[in-house]
């Protein structure tokens, strides 16, 4: 039998049939064979959904994309799998062009590949020093573009604390004047007339990640960490300078990503009241006061 080609689209993407039956079905009867497949919104590090459209499908292929992890079979509404249509669902683990490809599983035929694009993922956060979200003299929103190809488990760990809400109502505990801003690991109120209190529960510390063509320049976002290497969780800084040395100093900082939205709110932030916090910073560091509250934190790419 000829191979046939068909073009399905869903968010401008293209699928080819590179087979449309043929010989060695798994039941004895008809082979699986495959009419589409559409692809949902592609987003780094979040589940994306397949739907292949077809005949004796039962069992009878299995999906595979390199840029992608874990994939399952849909088997609970309202996705539900069947001779003709199967859902499956796996994790985006790569950015840019992929390419997926359906397998019949009797004998290894390529049913049908397609192409999905995943955009180089973005985190906004929205900031306050109000009283409640979008209030203050400083209020604004910044946008982080993350670089999981260079700092993939950074940016994996980043991005599992910004989709559990961590990081909402989290405040930026220390400005550093001239070299950083660093937040994540209190909730807010901070107050310097009082003790410190304990910081959030954090999952578990990751592994350093330097070396890989990033650097702690200016709107540069990096993971803070102890004096041990691998001891980075959930807190994190925004370089307000050229700090180049950290990418090295005491085993160095990761970078994971970049302010390329926002810059003027994080001049602001970085001008607003502070107060010295002699029990958590150091001399010459202040906490902002009032607190510079980080209301949301959200994967918008």
């Amino acid at each position: 039998m000829k191979p046939c080609f068909l073009t399905s689209t869903l968010l401008a993407l293209s699928v080819t049939l590179a087979a449309c039956g043929g010989g060695g079905g798994d039941s004895g009867t008809q082979p699986a064979s495959v009419s589409s497949v559409m692809v949902g919104a592609p987003m780094y590090g979040q589940p994306l959904l397949f739907t292949i459209n077809g005949s004796q499908l039962d069992g009878g292929i299995n999906l595979s994309s390199a840029g992608c992890r874990d994939f399952t079979l849909g088997t609970a509404a309202p996705h539900i799998s069947s001779a003709s249509v199967a859902y499956y669902r796996c994790t985006l683990a790569g950015v840019g062009t992929q390419q997926a490809s359906v397998v019949r599983r009797s004998d290894n035929t390529v049913l049908a590949t397609v192409e999905y694009t995943v955009p180089v993922p973005q985190v906004t956060l929205n900031v306050s020093n109000g009283a409640s979200a979008g209030g203050g003299p400083v209020n604004g929103s910044l946008v982080i573009t993350l670089a999981p190809q260079q700092a993939p488990i950074t940016v994996d760990n980043f991005l599992a604390y910004v989709n559990g809400g961590f990081y909402d109502g989290t405040v930026f505990h220390r400005n550093a004047p001239g070299f950083v801003l660093q937040g994540g690991g209190w909730a807010a109120a901070l107050n310097p007339a009082l003790s410190v209190p304990a910081p959030k529960a954090t999952q578990a510390p990751i592994a350093l990640e330097v070396g890989r063509g990033l650097s702690n320049l200016r709107l540069s976002v990096a993971m803070a960490r102890t004096g041990v290497l691998n001891s980075a969780a959930s807190q994190f800084f925004i370089n307000l300078a050229d700090n180049a040395f950290l990418d090295t100093s005491g085993g160095g900082y990761a970078v994971f990503g970049n302010v390329t939205a926002g810059a003027a709110v994080v001049d602001a932030m970085a001008a607003a009241p502070c107060a010295p916090y002699p029990a958590l910073l150091g001399s010459g560091e202040c906490l902002p006061v009032p607190n510079l509250v980080l209301w949301t934190a959200r994967q918008t790419r």
